[in-house]
């Protein structure tokens, strides 16, 4: 909120200045952001000569006053200035504002050969709207040399506290804490009019629950016209811009108050008679801002006879503003339900000053005051004339709520003593009731109306650490025994995960968990079937799978492979390892929905992070971004059962996601390539592997989100125990081919998603580390002709498993297939290390393992050696 400090200062005469006073503020728990000055170096000056430039067809030289018997030469091409009138002066050295809101200084120049030394400005270089016809031509009584100067004070005002959206309500807090006199703005109003308002208008309410109060008054014979300098002057500086001194009128109290008022045209009003009502379902309105809104029966509407002519707390509409033939008004100031003018507000994507204000919940004493506040200022600012009486409809008074306190409450929470006596005039300042017990430390303190944020007696211990100081707190040592440590701490295990993920090359980027169902199906390739995003890249409730469960995706051959037709083994085989789900409508994806999203493209919770780190990639690929290496820590909801009745709340799953795009190595060298699924899959090994997590599998899988055949789900064991069974905790893969189109990649992504709740059951939470071996390796190359269906890792666990302790590592170094071995069956070469750690191995020892692998991989896979 911006808060004028002249302006402020009508209502209380404190001596501060205004970066004083936003310190002062900002410890009594105004949090000010900033403070900025309005027109510095602008004054009013008189035209007292006027020429026009020889050689020029639009150029006049003028000579202006201040008044102060100096004059300044000034180069002017408006054409709408003449000899007499009062304008703005920029002096040099003054900021003002260029088309596009941009702005430039003020100096000396020389146009035509003269002598420049200002500017004369137009309402738009001021700041005041966008019209840079001509000069902003000042009234002719407008005093000379009149500073335009105005420093403002910028709030940030939290949500709880509704009441201090006025100026008014920032000068009792000023006075409070400053313990100055608050002075009140003029309220009275003089009723002239011939004709009661009860005899020219009627208010009904229909809903009293959503609009507690309603109050209306009559204006006639008002003069609709511009309003004077200083109202102009005050509402642009609190970032208003002025209409016409009606409408300026109702916001300038809006401002002042904190009261939101709205002013019908009275002969546009159908029987003169307002109607309070909800909206029917699929009524229509076209607002003040000329767009058409459809509303729906939680909308509460202010109408006539004929229909909707404002929404309720939020905007008003066409049919009944005020225009320029406008000459009777009928000025209303409400209380609405703050939630459902939040709601409404929201669904219309319509946010306004007063919608700001009613969600934060007024008080419903202060809508008469903003009323006569306003009828009094259109009396002297319009020449109007008030009917006698107001129109006031509200069945239920609120009525000021009494709390007990004491003293001791004080020293309690805050640690320092006050007498009964500081903490009474605190609490008085700021306008609460107070009534002492004799000589005890209670008293009984009546609260405010508009002070709904305070309920108990911490709230009154606060107002009292407010006005009397926080500085008054004194600094302690905290005291007693220190809290346990989290020795497994999700904050520690989430910052490992970024440290590894960044020691990968990777860069971290920290999205919205909000989305929308259009973006979820947008990740999709086949749109008719959404069940795969419930599983949410991981399929929650799938059993645990022991070590003879389908295989993983085959680990690359190395760069000596031998045979004539070695390659690269696929990423994945054929099997699908998803669980089946039946086929869902994308209407039915049962998604957690916002009830009152600020947009459409964040309604629902994300069921996986690949929507995400897609969208990111998408941009930046739009952006030009040659590659990318990027991955997010973060969280997913994933559905329930009972999660539609409202029984249970969706899974939250902490989560890394990962995806790679485009190039790396170096161009220039020549060592370029394109990122591929074994840069991602050593991505999610560095990871297995730093966590010191055993028995990972890379089983296939198909998703519409990833290309088929090139995707794997990656099986984790259940716990760090040695044969623990494992279940599906994450997928990776190649991006669909059009799902890549949808977010303009031109390179194939990749991407992993893994869930980190299962990641960490199956990391140990201690490990031990061994010696090197005093003993040297012995190495043996072993190449068996299996089914071509028996997964790689399959066989390499049955080499382990046949080795025992001895063997090291197993690593395949080659797969072929084709002639002679038969189309059904493939050959995979491996070489195993040997190691002891109390001896030399011989050859004896070498071939006698060796014949236990081979007797283990006949006996499980009907294996042949390949010699």
């Amino acid at each position: 909120m911006k808060v004028p400090y002249h302006w402020l200062k009508e209502y209380v005469a404190t001596d501060l200045e205004p970066q004083a006073l936003a310190n002062k503020l900002t410890m009594a728990g105004l949090e000010v952001d900033h403070v900025a000055t309005r027109w510095p170096k602008i004054v009013t000056a008189q035209i007292v000569y006027l020429e026009p430039v020889k050689g020029s067809n639009h150029l006049n030289a003028t000579r202006v006053t201040t008044g102060q018997g100096d004059e300044r030469s000034v180069v002017c091409g408006a054409p709408n200035i003449k000899l007499g009138d009062v304008v703005p002066l920029a002096l040099p050295g003054a900021v003002v504002q260029a088309e596009g809101g941009e702005t430039f200084t003020i100096g000396v120049a020389k146009k035509m050969g003269i002598r420049s030394e200002g500017m004369l400005c137009s309402p738009r270089e001021l700041g005041l709207s966008s019209d840079h016809q001509g000069i902003y031509i000042l009234p002719t009584d407008t005093p000379l040399n009149m500073p335009w100067e105005e420093v403002v004070i910028e709030l940030d005002i939290k949500a709880h506290r509704g009441d201090l959206f006025g100026i008014y309500s920032i000068a009792r807090e000023v006075a409070a804490f400053a313990n100055v006199p608050l002075q009140a703005p003029p309220l009275a109003v003089p009723e002239l009019g011939p004709t009661p308002v009860a005899e020219l208008a009627r208010v009904t309410v229909a809903d009293a629950a959503l609009c507690p109060r309603f109050t209306a008054r009559v204006i006639q014979d008002v003069q609709i016209g511009p309003s004077p300098l200083w109202l102009v002057l005050r509402l642009a500086a609190a970032g208003v811009r002025a209409i016409n001194n009606v409408v300026d009128i109702t916001n300038y109290v809006m401002l002042e108050l904190g009261q939101p008022l709205h002013a019908f045209d009275y002969d546009r009003v159908a029987d003169h008679h307002l109607i309070v009502r909800r909206a029917k379902p699929g009524e229509q309105l076209t607002t003040l801002d000329g767009q058409p809104r459809t509303l729906d029966p939680d909308m509460m509407l202010v109408c006539d006879a004929s229909g909707p002519l404002s929404i309720a707390g939020v905007m008003g509409g066409a049919t009944s503003e005020v225009a320029d033939t406008t000459t009777n008004i009928l000025l209303e100031a409400a209380t609405w339900h703050p939630a459902n003018i939040r709601r409404t507000s929201g669904k219309l994507g319509l946010r306004s000053e007063a919608s700001s204000r009613f969600e934060k919940g007024l008080d419903p004493n202060l809508a008469q005051q903003g009323v006569d506040r306003a009828a009094r200022l259109l009396v002297e600012l319009a020449g109007g004339t008030v009917a006698p009486g107001i129109i006031d409809v509200y069945p239920q008074p609120v009525q000021p709520r009494t709390l007990r306190f004491t003293t001791h409450d004080v020293e309690w929470l805050l640690g320092y003593a006050v007498t009964p006596s500081e903490a009474a005039h605190a609490l008085t300042a700021l306008e609460f009731g107070v009534v002492l017990d004799g000589e005890g430390e209670g008293m009984t303190v009546t609260v405010p109306t508009w002070r709904g944020d305070v309920q108990e007696g911490a709230d009154l211990v606060e107002e009292v650490a407010r006005v009397l100081g926080y500085d008054r707190i004194t600094g302690t040592l905290p005291s007693g025994p220190l809290p346990e440590p989290q020795l497994a701490s999700w904050f520690a295990r989430q910052e490992r995960v970024r440290d590894i993920m960044a020691g990968a090359g990777l860069r971290e980027i920290v999205t919205y968990p909000l989305t929308s169902r259009a973006a979820l199906l947008n990740i999709l390739h086949d749109q008719s079937n959404v069940a795969p995003l419930l599983l949410g890249a991981v399929d929650l409730s799938a059993p645990a799978v022991d070590g003879n469960g389908a295989g993983l995706a085959e680990q690359t051959a190395s760069d000596g492979a031998k045979g004539k037709k070695a390659k690269k083994a696929p990423a994945v085989a054929t099997a699908a390892a998803t669980p089946n789900l039946p086929a869902l409508a994308p209407d039915q994806l049962p998604v957690v929905v916002l009830t009152n999203p600020l947009s459409s493209k964040h309604e629902t919770l994300r069921l996986t992070l690949l929507v995400s780190l897609l969208e990111t990639l998408g941009e930046n690929a739009r952006q030009g971004a040659p590659s990318a290496r990027l991955f997010e820590v973060g969280r997913r909801y994933v559905p329930t059962p009972g999660m539609a009745t409202g029984a249970e709340l969706p899974h939250e799953r902490r989560s890394l996601g990962v995806i790679l795009y485009g190039r790396t190595g170096d161009e220039w060298l020549e060592t370029a390539r394109d990122l591929d699924f074994f840069d991602l899959k050593g991505i999610a090994e560095k990871l297995l592997r730093t966590l010191h997590v055993a028995g990972a599998r890379y089983t296939p899988t198909h998703h519409p989100t990833f290309h088929p055949g090139r995707c794997a789900l990656i099986e984790l064991p259940v716990s760090a125990e040695p044969d623990a069974p494992t279940r599906p905790a994450g997928i990776l893969g190649e991006i669909h081919p059009a799902v890549a189109a949808r977010f303009d990649l031109t390179r194939r992504a990749y991407a992993l998603e893994l869930d980190l709740e299962r990641l960490f059951a199956a990391a140990p939470e201690h490990y031990h580390v061994q010696p090197n071996a005093r003993y040297p390796a012995l190495t043996r190359d072993l190449a068996v002709v299996v089914r071509r269906d028996v997964p790689a890792s399959d066989v390499a666990a049955a080499i382990r498993a046949a080795g025992g302790a001895l063997v090291q590592s197993v690593t395949l170094f080659d797969l072929y297939e084709g002639q002679p071995i038969p189309p059904d069956q493939r050959s995979l070469a491996f070489t195993i290390v040997y190691q002891a750690a109390d001896r030399t191995l011989s050859d004896a020892d070498g071939d006698a393992e060796r014949a236990k692998v081979v007797a283990l991989l006949r006996e499980r896979f009907g294996a042949t050696i390949r010699e």
